[in-house]
């Protein structure tokens, strides 16, 4: 019973409570007059409603000054920033840590603080990673400026887009933005594509043709070796004249892929007479170089009749354009024309009458939309024309993506059309773009110089929209990742990929992951990589060579993987190669993996994960890995492989890892000597990880400074200075005047000598077996602090 009445006197536990800082005087007067527990269980005090008295002490708090600085930063930002705040530097700390982070860009792009970044970009973005890097590990300020930024793109709706405001905004900030990831444009609303479902008798829009024409080259022609030179002169003009020179316009230009066939003639006599003149083995090799030759050649065909399709489509679809173009303009002069004004009947003056309350005129009543307008449509058909209405890609247009032009330090640019966050809400024209985005998003692109990595993933790709990308992507110098991964391009890109691959600066890496691609796109790349590496062994191009190639989960049959293996097999190219999950059989994976397991040096990782196989392919792929001494990653998961067949991979990639880690095993130039100082240099990690804190440590004790002298410290050096100098002079000596000398206390003077003595001794070293079992006795009784186990523990593991 006597416990029920405590509780009850209490105040309930729902109640709220209130904070105060942790000012010390402010707690002092808290601590003084604040009521006892025996006063607030009192018989009167039951029944209340308010306990102002009832306060939480919490310990991160802060003080009252600090409770204004954080009031005054989320009232007022970082727009005006007090004196007091800004001179302080542990307020100004607390002032930046109180900033919203969705603060606007225009008011908060010049902050300088990393931490305040930090918090933004943990906030906004979906990488959960970049939580366990520190201040100095990343670019935070870019990296907040660029997600707030795109945030605003993101908010723009795809009818209207505010080309002089972001611009402006843009040139505020584009010294600091290095990356850009883009996912949710905003797609245009139901009610815009109503006049391309004809349910509209507005007045029709007209844009500017000029500004969004596409220029397309000539058709390339089939070179024969059969051709005069008056011939191949004619061609050579006809191709100048037909060739435009725009300006500031998207240009669509196809080159010519020079063949083998455009030589001299003279130099395919010499060859077939080198031919004619060789031994059986040269003959041999020959007719293997020309099996080679005519198989690039066909490749080269197939691309160049593609190339060739995509001109007249495009000239279609701009015939198209241009005639829609004209019918808009036709249609709207044709209602902006007035009717003609018929002459106004003469009437006769009469007699001007009386007005009458009856005979005035009277304005009627403002509608009120209560009356409904019977629609006399056919309902079924016009549904049946909506339904039929599928929102094709070309009306599916978004904002203007040649925004990205601004921003001319960019490094990586990633695109995604997911369109707005649908939720439920789900719809397929979010997902579609037009070609005329693309072209935009091209004119913007061929302004970042300094561009190294451009994704366009989760977007519905075809052939004509891949090759208005690529014929800019094709000049970008400094551009060595391009990634295409789930955006379902068909085979028929096949000869665009191939173009990426043959002239300009070569790619470090290009993934394909997650698309359709087969026989087209095999041949295409493996011709290009072939053709790279026959000019870089004649000194035509430069080093740099396709690490990484990515074609998983790709609709790969048995012939285009081996012509993709033959192809690359042999040259410098693809260090990295992924095929997992594609659709060959097993017994042709097993032979074109095993042929570039055995015949391709720069091979260091493959990855074929998701592949069927049994126990004799591999056996066959094991083999074949075993006779490969570089590969140092072999992924072989999901392959029905054998416990053993693993273990054996798993082994072999060991093997060839420590072979990488250790150069002088198989090489023959190493002596015994240099084989033992290897292994002298070779430490335990733990030995090394000590030396390298030691060495630090050592560093820091070096760069300390010294010990700062007390107050107290300072009083008594200066009293032996004064004392120091009236003995060096004293005037009352000079006038024959006898005075008592001014004796300094023996304490000072000792412990000034002991001060003086400490620090000529260094930094102070605790040792504490110096102490004698007296001295321990003394100071063994005196409180210490009380989580000393804990303390001791904690530095003994750190040791």
């Amino acid at each position: 019973m006597d416990i029920e009445e405590d509780l009850d006197g209490m105040p309930p536990i729902s109640i709220g409570t209130f904070g105060i800082p942790n000012d010390p005087e402010l707690l002092d007067e808290y601590a003084l007059y604040r009521p006892s527990m025996g006063t607030r269980r009192l018989h009167s005090e039951r029944h209340r409603e308010v306990y102002a008295e009832a306060f939480i002490e919490h310990e991160r708090l802060g003080t009252l000054a600090d409770l204004c600085v954080r009031a005054l930063a989320k009232s007022q930002g970082t727009v005006h920033i007090a004196v007091p705040v800004r001179e302080d530097p542990l307020k100004l700390r607390i002032h930046y840590d109180s900033i919203d982070v969705d603060l606007p860009l225009r008011e908060c792009y010049f902050v300088e603080d990393v931490r305040y970044w930090r918090r933004v970009v943990l906030a906004k973005s979906t990488d959960k990673s970049l939580a366990q890097k520190k201040l100095s590990e990343y670019d935070w300020r870019g990296k907040g400026i660029s997600i707030k930024y795109v945030e605003i793109v993101e908010a723009c709706p795809a009818a209207f887009w505010p080309e002089s405001e972001m611009a402006e905004l843009a040139a505020l900030v584009r010294e600091h933005v290095r990356t850009m990831d883009i996912r949710h444009l905003q797609s245009l609303s139901e009610e815009s594509f109503q006049r391309h479902k004809g349910s509209s008798d507005s007045e029709p829009d007209v844009t500017s043709e000029e500004s969004e024409a596409l220029i397309v080259s000539s058709d390339e022609r089939n070179t024969s070796s059969e051709w005069t030179d008056e011939q191949e002169g004619e061609c050579s003009e006809e191709q100048s004249t037909e060739q435009p020179d725009p300006k500031n316009q998207a240009k669509i230009n196809f080159n010519r892929v020079e063949t083998e066939e455009e030589q001299p003639a003279g130099a395919g006599a010499g060859a077939v007479a080198v031919a004619v003149a060789g031994a059986a083995a040269v003959e041999a090799a020959v007719e293997g170089v020309m099996y080679l030759l005519d198989d690039i050649q066909e490749a080269k065909r197939v691309a160049r009749g593609s190339r060739n399709a995509v001109r007249q489509q495009l000239r279609r679809l701009q015939a198209a354009r241009k005639e829609a173009h004209e019918q808009r303009v036709h249609r709207r002069t044709l209602m902006r024309q007035r009717p003609a004004e018929q002459p106004e009947k003469k009437r006769r003056k009469s007699r001007k009458t009386v007005m009458g309350v009856f005979s005035m005129k009277v304005e009627p009543e403002p509608e009120d939309d209560e009356d409904k307008i019977v629609d006399r449509r056919n309902k079924e058909k016009v549904l049946e024309r909506l339904r039929r209405y599928d929102f094709p890609s070309e009306h599916c247009h978004h904002i203007d993506l040649s925004f990205v032009r601004f921003f001319d330090n960019l490094v990586s640019f990633s695109l995604e059309f997911l369109g707005p966050h649908m939720g439920r809400d789900f719809h397929k024209r979010h997902l579609r773009f037009s070609t005329e985005d693309v072209v935009r998003l091209a004119r913007g692109l061929q302004e970042l110089d300094k561009l190294q990595i451009f994704r366009l993933r989760n977007s519905r790709m075809d052939h004509l929209k891949l090759h208005v990308l690529c014929r800019v992507l094709k000049n970008l110098k400094a551009l060595e990742v391009i990634d295409f991964g789930y955006d379902q391009m068909s085979d028929d890109c096949g000869a665009t990929l191939g173009s990426l691959l043959e002239g300009g600066s070569m790619l470090k890496a290009l993934e394909l992951e997650y698309n359709q691609l087969d026989q087209n796109a095999a041949s295409a790349i493996g011709a290009a990589l072939q053709q790279r590496h026959q000019n870089g062994a004649s000194g035509d191009a430069g080093g740099t060579h396709l690490q990484y190639l990515g074609l998983a989960h790709n609709r790969m049959s048995d012939r285009a993987l081996s012509t993709l293996i033959h192809y690359i097999a042999g040259t410098e190219h693809v260090e990295e190669l992924n095929v997992s999950a594609i659709t060959a059989r097993k017994e042709a994976v097993s032979e074109s993996i095993g042929f570039l397991l055995r015949n391709h040096p720069p091979l260091r990782r493959l990855d074929m994960t998701a592949i069927p196989l049994n126990s004799s392919t591999g056996r066959r792929l094991i083999c074949a890995l075993e006779s490969n001494q570089k590969v140092t990653h072999f992924d072989c998961r999901g392959c029905d492989l054998d416990s053993d067949e693993e273990f054996e991979a798993d082994i072999i990639v060991r093997r060839n890892g420590f072979q990488a880690d250790h150069s002088y095993i198989g090489d023959e130039t190493q002596t015994e000597q240099d084989i033992r100082e290897h292994f002298k240099s070779i430490k335990h990690p733990l030995v090394k990880k000590l030396e390298d804190e030691r060495a630090r440590r050592a560093e820091c004790v070096k760069v300390r400074p010294p010990l700062i002298l007390t107050p107290s410290d300072t009083t008594i050096e200066s009293q032996v200075s004064e004392k120091e100098e009236a003995a060096e002079y004293d005037i009352w000596a000079e006038l024959g005047i006898k005075t008592a000398k001014a004796s300094v206390p023996q304490e000072i003077v000792e412990s000034v000598s002991s001060h003086s003595t400490v620090l000529d001794l260094g930094p102070f070293h605790f040792d504490p077996n110096s102490f004698n079992l007296e001295q321990f006795r003394e100071h063994v009784q005196q409180p210490g602090m009380g989580n000393r186990y804990y303390y001791f523990k904690s530095r003994r593991e750190k040791r």
